[in-house]
């Protein structure tokens, strides 16, 4: 503490009618004045001192009211964290209620906001089981090679379709969607990301014409369209390791539906029958054979539950943010400021100050006090939100209506971590 401020402490503490009060307490008698403003210092009276007129608590200055705004900057100047900052103060200075005024001018600093831990992982949410196969189906797109694919897995069976498209326009996408819905029938729901090529007003006529429930999964949280990551992961496999080996990656796909899982192969829970590929098969074993519809229903559910016990075993749930409320939302490496307008379960529709609208999941978004955004957190990124609500509105039809404007970045292309290091795509993904 500096020589100017500790003189200041001094003169101040004369004029604080309420320290005065409690050095008087201190070298007189202390029952005189219990019943006065001194009870906050009534059970610490023990650890009060007096030293060259100053208030001592211990080692502890006791600052004057006046001086605690001017302190508590001074405090803050490196910008750590709540408990560190509180450690700094209990060596140095005290005052009623410092810990609390610590915590909330912290939780005020935009600067300590723009540099947010990310939340904690919450608990784990799955898709409900379908009562039948190709009822709910999973869709996504990759890049491999150079060349675009689009996958559609059913989350029953767990059978999935890959196919190679000429271009990733949303037309391109729903001709194939309709190819494989003419072959299996029309879903009951289908969930994916918010590509455009989802959340494009054709698809939304698609969806209306073809009967079936578009479900979009909040901005950046792949783990809300998880089984179809999953499956990319998966074909992305059978496409690398078909070309290593210079084999038929059809004949790789075949054998991969063939395969059984736990009460079933994709074949037999989707189309009630094995297919014939080139391992050896009579045709009594070809012959159709339903699979117990409730034990392979029990079976997913059971597998989901013990999914949930390890995976919450380490999550924590956030509390829901009320409309109006100031929050910060992660753009790409940044926190951006913004207000809730609208939620649906962890999916907010979020406004900033300049009028843009973003959806996010509640994992992405930490909950701001602060009294005022600073104008310079207007972060300039390649990420555009749509202006015109017409088109860039998404109908969630399992929810409200929730509006996106934003398009998802491409999984295959490089990005730079908050904290300098270069992520650039895998050499085996490369041409």
């Amino acid at each position: 503490m500096s020589h100017d401020i500790l003189n200041d402490i001094y003169r101040e503490t004369e004029g604080d009618n309420e320290l005065s009060l409690v050095r008087d307490c201190i070298q007189n008698d202390w029952l005189l004045s219990r019943k006065r403003s001194t009870h906050k210092y009534w059970k610490i009276k023990n650890q009060l001192t007096v030293v060259d007129d100053l208030v001592f608590k211990g080692n502890r200055i006791v600052v004057p009211t006046v001086l605690q705004p001017e302190i508590l900057k001074r405090l803050h100047t490196g910008h750590m964290g709540m408990e560190k900052t509180k450690r700094r103060a209990r060596n140095i200075i005290y005052w009623p209620n410092m810990n609390r005024d610590i915590d909330e001018m912290i939780s005020q600093c935009n600067t300590c906001m723009d540099f947010r831990n990310q939340n904690p992982k919450e608990p784990l949410v799955s898709t409900p089981v379908p009562d039948g196969p190709w009822q709910t189906v999973g869709t996504d797109l990759f890049t491999l090679h150079g060349s675009d694919y689009l996958v559609v897995t059913d989350y029953y069976s767990r059978f999935f379709e890959v196919v190679k498209l000429p271009n990733t326009q949303s037309r391109t996408v729903i001709e194939r969607l309709k190819s494989m819905f003419a072959r299996y029938g029309m879903p009951f729901e289908v969930i994916s990301d918010n590509g455009t090529q989802y959340t494009s007003q054709e698809f939304r006529e698609f969806a209306q014409n073809w009967n079936f429930q578009h479900t979009t999964s909040s901005p950046y949280h792949q783990q809300a369209n998880g089984l179809a990551e999953r499956t990319v992961q998966t074909a992305k496999r059978l496409l690398e390791k078909a070309k290593t080996d210079g084999k038929d990656p059809y004949l790789g796909l075949l054998e991969y539906r063939n395969t059984s899982t736990d009460t079933g192969s994709p074949a037999q829970l989707l189309m009630s029958r094995e297919l014939r590929s080139i391992l050896p098969i009579t045709k009594k074993q070809l012959r159709p054979k339903t699979i117990n519809r409730t034990e392979t229903y029990k079976e997913r559910a059971r597998s989901q539950h013990r999914q949930q016990y390890y995976y919450n075993r380490t999550t924590k749930s956030q509390k829901e943010i009320p409309h109006g409320h100031k929050v910060r939302f992660k753009l790409k490496k940044d926190r951006k400021p913004a207000n809730v307008i609208a939620q649906d379960n962890r999916s907010y529709q979020l406004i900033t100050p300049d009028g843009a609208m973003y959806r996010r999941n509640r994992w992405d978004i930490i909950t701001s006090k602060e009294k005022m955004f600073r104008k310079d957190t207007d972060i300039s990124t390649d990420e555009e939100p749509n202006p015109d609500v017409s088109q860039g509105e998404v109908v969630d039809t399992k929810k409200p209506n929730l509006l996106t404007s934003e398009v998802q970045p491409s999984s295959e292309s490089g990005y730079r971590t908050r904290s300098g290091r270069e992520v650039r795509k895998p050499k085996r993904f490369e041409d």
